[in-house]
Formats: C-alpha cells, structure tokens, sequence
C-alpha cells in the first residue's frame, strides 16, 4: 500500500468510543491514532481493515516530554535541576522503544516522532528514526513529519532585498522550508507530511484550529509536494486537498455534533467528506516486510 493515490480522509481517535462511531461510516477512509493508546484500541482499528496509521501524539505529556531529560549540576554551592534536550543515546532508545511498539500493531503506516515547533529537531529524530527503522525488517511504511507551522507562522519579512543573486523567494518561509523538505528525501523518506499547522484556540473542542486560509495552503502544497497534511482535514479545504492528491486528519469530524452545530442538521457531514466515488483503497495483506533490502 502506498500514498500514491487519491485524497483520502482520515480520522484521528484516541478511544473506543470514536471507533464506534467510525464503524457506522459508509465509504473509503484511514484511521490515525497515537502510539499511547492501551493495546485493545490499536488492535481493534487494525481489525477494522482501513489504512491504519500510528503517530507518536506530539501534544501529550508536554510538562515532562519523552525528548527531554532531568540533569543535575552544582552551580553556586547548591544542586540544580533542570530539563534539556536528551543525549543521542537515550534519544535513540525512546525511538527504538516507539518503533517496537508500532511493530505489534502492524499498521501501514508510522510517522516519525517529532517536536511541536522544533523543525531542527525534528529533522534531527526523523534522522535517527530512519536509521533504528532498517535495523530489522519492518512491515509499514515510514512518514516523515517536516514542522513547517513555526516557520510560516513566525517569519519575519524583509522588504528591501540585501544581495540581488538571492533567489526570488528568499524573504519567505519557502526559503528554508524548501531545503528542509529536501533533507527529509535525501534522507531516504518516500512520504513526507507537514506537520505543526494547527494552532491553539481554546474554543475549539479538540482545543486546536487549523492556522493556513485555503489559498494559503493551496500555495504551500503547490510547492512542497507532501503526501500528508496533519490536521488539514476539513469540508472547506477538501476540494484543495483533492486538486493535490494528498491525504489528511482530523479529530473534528468524531467530535462533531448538530446539537453544537445546526447549519449541519440536514447534511450527512460525514458522508460529504468521504466522497464515495473514490476507488476502493485497502490495506495489504499478509506480513511482506516494506523496507527488506531489496527495496532499495
């Protein structure tokens, strides 16, 4: 199974619940959910034999994240504690601790762990991500997680250009998004979604709203080429998703209600988004490994 096909939405879910509702849908979609769910969960959306992909919940656990160690240093004669960013050693375990969790659920599909507005060290985890991942044969695909939210969302615009041989884009995000992207496929990466587009509203229900207008990310798609867009999904951007043929989730859809809601009362929302004229797309079967030397 690739993501060479056309949009396909999918819906992020963290308990049993949402899966239940998922279960009354009629049509083509994939089911995303985080590594942190307890065991019956995953297994029961592998059962449910829909593109399945597991992420490493980039917003859970934020006062003490799993990339972060405690040191302690005697400075003005006293012990002081602090977090930092973790050695590359204990770095390398957690991801090798991640991918052999993935490894019980056979998902088709596994994002590498990334960190919520770090696109350096986001890199720098795909990197070893990538490594820990050819180490054993594996049967699902990777996919890697470019943070391009912090940089089109906190760029500083130049007006007056300072050398005229930079290229005509160098005042904008693409500047070093663009390179960046291009890391992730000399790497070796095949799939690449952008990641940290979503920001915070508190009056939202899952907490989160998309920051991209659809011109905004019709631009950044036509440019960047992903097959994944995290977050993106949403009735107002499907018809932008479809002209670029990539996949993207939501929480929204499962969390939808017309109580909450009555401009939706007389429309199957769930129905619309799915589009049952797309080609019937399935999961493969039986347990060939991805990523056995002879892919390369």
């Amino acid at each position: 199974m690739n993501l060479n096909n056309k949009f396909l939405p999918v819906f992020s879910m963290d308990w049993l619940g949402l899966l239940k509702r998922l279960k009354k849908i009629e049509g083509n979609y994939g089911v995303l959910a985080p590594v942190s769910c307890y065991n019956k969960l995953l297994q029961s959306i592998r059962d449910l034999e829909k593109p399945f992909f597991i992420d490493s919940g980039v917003f859970t656990n934020q006062d003490f994240p799993w990339y972060y160690q405690q040191y302690c240093e005697y400075r003005n004669h006293r012990w002081m504690r602090e977090l930092r960013l973790a050695s590359e050693q204990h770095l390398r375990q957690k991801v090798k601790e991640y991918l052999e969790r993935c490894d019980q659920f056979c998902p088709d599909f596994v994002f590498t762990q990334d960190i919520f507005g770090e696109p350096l060290l986001s890199l720098y985890l795909a990197r070893l991500t990538w490594e820990e991942y050819w180490h054993k044969q594996r049967t699902y695909a990777l996919i890697g997680v470019v943070q391009v939210g912090y940089a089109i969302y906190n760029w500083h615009q130049k007006v007056v250009p300072q050398l005229d041989c930079f290229p005509p884009h160098y005042e904008l995000p693409k500047s070093f998004l663009a390179p960046l992207i291009s890391v992730y496929r000399d790497i070796g990466y095949e799939y690449i979604a952008l990641g940290g587009l979503l920001k915070v509203d508190k009056t939202r229900t899952t907490g989160f709203k998309f920051g991209l207008s659809i011109e905004e990310l019709d631009e950044l798609l036509a440019w960047s080429r992903p097959e994944f867009v995290l977050g993106g999904l949403a009735l107002t951007r499907i018809e932008v998703l479809k002209k670029h043929n990539v996949w993207a989730d939501s929480t929204g859809w499962l969390w939808w209600n017309e109580r909450y809601d009555s401009k939706f009362s007389n429309r199957n929302v769930f129905q619309e988004v799915l589009g049952l004229e797309f080609a019937q797309i399935t999961p493969p079967t039986g347990a060939t490994p991805i990523n056995s030397l002879s892919t390369l």
